[in-house]
C-alpha cells in the first residue's frame, strides 16, 4: 500500500497505469470505488444502475473514481439481480373509493393464475407517493406496470418515470403517451345517459365533472354530455358546468352551487357516483328532495348503490373485465408475444341501470 501511494506521489500521471499494477493482485471493487469518492457503496450502485437518483456532482466523482481505478461492475451478478421478479404494480389513484377493488382483485386472478403477484399502489394524487412508485418502477423491482392514475408517475425532479418495463393503461388514458390501453367509451356512455335525461323531458340539466386537469375519462364525460346537448338543440349555461375530482366532497361544492343558484337544472349528471351521493346527502340536509324536486344520475355503479335511498341511477362499468383483459395484455407482454411498440387499444361498452333517483320532467 506504502508503495502505491509512493508511486502515486511521485509519478501523477501514472494514476491510470495503477489499474494494470492492481490487476495482477487484486480487481478493484466497488468498495474501492465508494472509499476514493467519499460515499457509500450503495451510492456507487445507484450511479451505476440509476444515476437520476444521484446529484450531477456525485455522478461526476463517482465516474471518475470508476475510470481511475478500472473497476469493472460483475455483469453476471448484476443480470441475476434484474432478472424477473414475478411481480407487477397496480397502480391506482384513490383506492379508498371502492370503484377500483374488483379491477384490482380481477387484475391479481389473472396475475396469480400465471404465477406473478402483485403490488397495489395507490398514490393518492399525492406527488411523494408517485415519487415513491418511480423509484420502484426505475428500480425494476417489479416486472411490468398496470397503471390506473391517468398519468406517469413523477420523479423526485418532477419528470415522468421513464422506463423500459411493459405497461398497461386501465380505465385512465394518458394522452400522447402511445401506450397499450384497456378501458370504456367514456364519450359515448355519457351520451347515452344524457339523452335518457332528455327523453324523461329534462331540457335544463347541469354536469358535475371529474378531474380534466389530466384524467382523460372526465374530459371525455364531459364532451359526451356537451355533444349531446347541442345535439338536441339544448343550451348548458356556463354555471350548469362544476368541476369535480371524482371524490365525495365535489358533490358537497356543487350542492352549494344548486342551493345559490336561482334558475336551477331539474337534473345532474355527476361524473360518478361518489359525487351523486354526496350531492344527494347535501341537498336532502337543505330540505331539496331527490328526484322530486332534482333528478341526479351518476357513473360506474359501484357498489351497494342500489341500497341508498333513492336508489341512484347509473352507468355500469364492467370493471372486472377491465382488470382481466388489462392482466392478460400485460402477461402477454412479459412473455415477449408483443412488440414493444405495438400498443393494443380496447374500449368496452357501458350500460344505463335505471333506478329511482331520476322522474319524468314537464315544464
Amino acid at each position: 500500500m506504502a508503495d502505491r501511494k509512493n508511486l502515486e506521489a511521485a509519478h501523477p500521471m501514472a494514476k491510470n497505469s495503477l489499474r494494470a499494477v492492481g490487476a495482477g493482485a487484486r480487481a478493484a471493487t466497488m468498495a474501492d470505488v465508494a472509499s476514493r469518492a467519499g460515499v457509500s457503496t450503495a451510492t456507487v450502485s445507484r450511479v451505476l444502475s440509476e444515476p437520476d437518483l444521484v446529484a450531477a456532482s456525485t455522478q461526476k466523482r463517482v465516474t471518475r473514481i470508476i475510470e481511475e481505478i478500472g473497476y469493472a461492475p460483475n455483469l453476471t451478478a448484476r443480470s441475476l439481480r434484474v432478472q424477473s421478479t414475478k411481480m407487477v404494480l397496480a397502480l391506482a389513484p384513490a383506492m379508498v373509493s371502492g370503484f377500483f377493488a374488483p379491477i384490482l382483485n380481477a387484475i391479481e386472478d389473472e396475475m396469480a393464475t400465471a404465477g406473478y403477484g402483485v403490488i397495489i399502489g395507490d398514490t393518492r394524487d399525492q406527488k411523494e407517493r408517485e415519487v415513491h412508485y418511480a423509484r420502484l418502477i426505475q428500480s425494476r423491482q417489479v416486472d411490468g406496470v398496470i397503471l390506473m392514475t391517468g398519468r406517469l408517475p413523477r420523479c423526485s425532479d418532477g419528470g415522468t418515470v421513464e422506463t423500459a418495463l411493459p405497461v398497461v393503461l386501465v380505465c385512465n388514458d394518458v394522452r400522447g403517451a402511445g401506450l397499450p390501453f384497456v378501458g370504456v367509451d367514456n364519450r359515448k356512455a355519457a351520451s347515452v345517459m344524457t339523452g335518457y335525461l332528455i327523453s324523461m323531458g329534462h331540457k335544463r340539466i347541469a354536469h358535475i365533472t371529474g378531474p380534466l386537469d389530466h384524467v382523460e375519462d372526465a374530459r371525455e364525460r364531459k364532451r359526451g354530455f356537451l355533444n349531446t346537448m347541442k345535439s338536441a338543440g339544448l343550451e348548458v349555461p356556463q354555471h350548469f358546468v362544476w368541476e369535480g375530482n371524482y371524490y365525495p366532497a365535489s358533490g358537497s361544492e356543487a350542492a352549494k352551487r344548486y342551493l345559490a343558484l336561482s334558475d336551477r337544472p331539474t337534473a345532474v349528471f355527476a361524473a360518478n357516483d361518489a359525487t351523486a351521493l354526496a350531492f344527494v346527502k347535501d341537498l336532502g340536509l337543505a330540505g331539496v328532495s331527490v328526484p322530486k324536486d332534482v333528478s341526479v344520475v351518476g357513473f360506474d355503479d359501484i357498489e351497494n348503490l342500489a341500497f341508498f335511498t333513492p336508489a341512484i341511477t347509473t352507468m355500469r362499468q364492467p370493471r372486472a373485465e377491465l382488470g382481466r383483459l388489462a392482466a392478460q395484455d400485460l402477461l402477454r407482454r412479459l412473455a415477449g408475444d408483443f412488440e414493444e411498440s405495438k400498443s393494443t387499444r380496447v374500449r368496452l361498452d357501458c350500460e344505463i341501470v335505471i333506478r329511482g333517483s331520476v322522474r319524468s320532467y314537464s315544464a
